[in-house]
Parts: C-alpha cells; sequence; structure tokens
C-alpha cells in the first residue's frame, strides 16, 4: 500500500511539474519583449523644424459697453521654431526671435500647447493727445495636427482687456476674436 500511495503522489508531482504556466507575455509570441502593442506609439517628429508662419487675427474690441470696432489684420509672417522639449517626454517648445515661448505636449491626438497671456504697453498720441494703455490678452490654444506636407495650421481663441485713462477719465475695453496661424514654408 505505501508503494502504490507513493507512486501514485510521484505522478501527481510529475503531472504537476509538466503544466508548466505560459511565461507573462501580454504582446503574443509576435512580441517577445512583453510590451503591449495597444499602448500608441507617439512621435514629436513630424512637428520639429522652422516654420515661416502667417498669422491672421479677427478681433472685436468693445469699448465701455458702448460701442464695438472690429480689428480684421493679417500680422507680419514670423519664422518660428518648433524643438523637442528635453524636460518632458513627448514635449516640443516654440519659440520665435521675439517674445514667443511655448511649451506643449504631443498625444495620440496631437499638439496640445499651454494657454498664453500676451500683455502689453502702447503709448502713443492722438490729436496732440498723449495715450497710454495696457492691452492683456489670453490665447487659448486647441490641439494642432501634424503637419501636412509642410502645412501646420490652427485657430486659436484670443480674450481680453484694454484700459487706459484719458483726460482723468477711465476706459475700458473688452477684447475677444481668434488669431489663425498658418505654416507657408517649412524646412
Amino acid at each position: 500500500m505505501k508503494k502504490s500511495i507513493l507512486i501514485i503522489m510521484t505522478l501527481v508531482a510529475l503531472v504537476m511539474c509538466g503544466c508548466e504556466r505560459e511565461p507573462n507575455n501580454p504582446g503574443g509570441n509576435n512580441n517577445p519583449g512583453g510590451n503591449n502593442t495597444d499602448d500608441p506609439v507617439i512621435d514629436i517628429t513630424p512637428y520639429l523644424g522652422k516654420y515661416l508662419m502667417s498669422r491672421h487675427t479677427e478681433l472685436s474690441i468693445n469699448v465701455l459697453n458702448m460701442f464695438s470696432f472690429p480689428l480684421d489684420k493679417d500680422l507680419d509672417v514670423e519664422m518660428i521654431t518648433v524643438k523637442s522639449d528635453p524636460t518632458v517626454e513627448n514635449g516640443i517648445i516654440i519659440s520665435n526671435n521675439d517674445a514667443l515661448y511655448l511649451r506643449g505636449i504631443v498625444d495620440i491626438d496631437g499638439l496640445h500647447l499651454q494657454n498664453d497671456t500676451v500683455n502689453l504697453v502702447i503709448d502713443t498720441t492722438i490729436a496732440n493727445t498723449p495715450i497710454n494703455f495696457g492691452v492683456s490678452v489670453s490665447m487659448t490654444h486647441p490641439t494642432i495636427q501634424p503637419p501636412v506636407n509642410g502645412v501646420m495650421e490652427w485657430t486659436s481663441i484670443a480674450s481680453g482687456s484694454a484700459s487706459t485713462t484719458i483726460l482723468g477719465v477711465p476706459i475700458s475695453a473688452v477684447i475677444t476674436g481668434d488669431m489663425r496661424y498658418r505654416t507657408i514654408l517649412s524646412n
């Protein structure tokens, strides 16, 4: 009887050792590294480079809630550089020779730029009256798709305010509208 129990236990041990588990390989045999092939591959390289960019703005300026006037203008073209951000995975930096410096992150949906605010102080003279006013405009950027044939374009939403004092009277304005960006040359 002892021999039968010993033989049965030996057979059970052999059967259990023979049923080895498959290695945990979620990618299957076609992916021996075990990386999940369902994870999207993020590629920032289509965004990188130098671009000559046009900018067109359509703003509505509402002064003292009494009257509005439009500002529809093509702005100067500018050369921008898009390079990788070494401090953030899939990050980019957009800059130019002036004050433009934006950071963003590329994911499967596209490029997400940080929103930014532009503050200006404008000194001018109108009809021999000196006018000094401050302007603050916030730009909200959409998700930007990769360039197609070197062309990258998007429309950002602008909102802001301006204020001044003329002859002792405070005057304020609300600014709304958009700015359209489009590359016209890339390298």
